[in-house]
């Protein structure tokens, strides 16, 4: 429930990619450097203190994290594989069910350093499911009955991962034992809009971007609605994630795809990727291992 006491910023736009499909933002701690994918365009983004790389992917990728070891494991349809440096797959680690579209989506490592990878069932079908994804190649489900399984991330304490069905327009707490798997779950907040990727700040704010609002809002851990960032001009708003110096900006990917000619010259930032400094930090991003 919106109180009177929301606060409001507004993004503005760090660089101008035009991303038919920005998507999946990360912050690599140890490398100093954000990572975000352009999803329809097979392109992995790289952005430092001042230089910006885009490297092909060979496939079509949905998600990138970090390694351990410092290399990089990507999500591309079923697969869960090493990333080679040129953009090519590497090493398999795992394979997920194909039930549904025969895709996965967002992805993120939880504080164990295991990666929770949703799929996605546009059917109707519910058949898309969120799975844990371990180093040694084993799958487990963490939740079955999805249709468009899109952010996650972990309350400061660990003991709940917040996770976005997009199509079920609901943002959902999965509450977990002392081994990090779901026991049971409710519901942090239903919306009109469509929630997409989403962080956790060093509070247990959730941030979460709304694909057709225009904005990412912060949610409390009881489900009040307190800030609103604004993307003006963005077009489609895809996820958030905190980084940069003492992980204090909150950068925002956007995505240009699908909007026809007039809500291109309306939105003529649509695609690119955004920052803002909403008064609070991030806890970074645990590494796959």
């Amino acid at each position: 429930m919106e109180r009177a006491s929301t606060s409001t910023s507004a993004a503005s736009v760090v660089i101008g990619t035009a991303c038919a499909l920005g998507e999946g933002p990360t912050w690599d701690q140890r490398g100093s450097r954000l990572l975000w994918l352009d999803i329809d365009k097979c392109t992995l983004h790289e952005l430092t203190s001042s230089v910006h790389v885009r490297t092909t992917v060979r496939c079509r990728t949905t998600a990138v994290v970090v390694a351990a070891d410092g290399g990089l494991v990507s999500v591309a349809e079923t697969t869960v594989a090493r990333l080679n440096g040129d953009g090519s797959t590497g090493e398999l680690v795992a394979r997920l069910p194909s039930n549904g579209d025969g895709m996965a989506n967002d992805a993120r490592c939880d504080p164990f350093g295991r990666l929770w990878v949703g799929t996605v069932d546009r059917s109707g079908g519910r058949r898309g499911g969120l799975y844990i994804v371990s180093s040694d190649g084993s799958v487990r489900l963490a939740k079955d009955g999805c249709e468009l399984s899109n952010g996650l991330d972990w309350s400061p304490d660990g003991g709940t991962c917040y996770f976005a069905d997009t199509f079920a327009h609901a943002v959902e707490r999965l509450h977990l034992n002392d081994d990090g798997l779901p026991v049971s779950s409710s519901i942090l907040f239903e919306s009109d809009l469509m929630p997409d990727g989403l962080t956790v700040d060093s509070d247990g704010g959730v941030w979460v971007a709304f694909w057709d609002g225009g904005v990412v809002q912060r949610y409390t851990a009881d489900g009040t609605l307190d800030h609103v960032v604004t993307v003006p001009r963005g077009g489609f708003v895809t996820s958030c994630a905190f980084g940069g110096v003492d992980l204090r900006t909150l950068y925002i990917t956007t995505a240009a795809g699908g909007l026809s000619a007039d809500e291109l010259s309306a939105s003529p930032d649509a695609g690119a990727l955004f920052a803002a400094d909403v008064g609070i930090g991030g806890r970074g991003y645990t590494m796959f291992s």
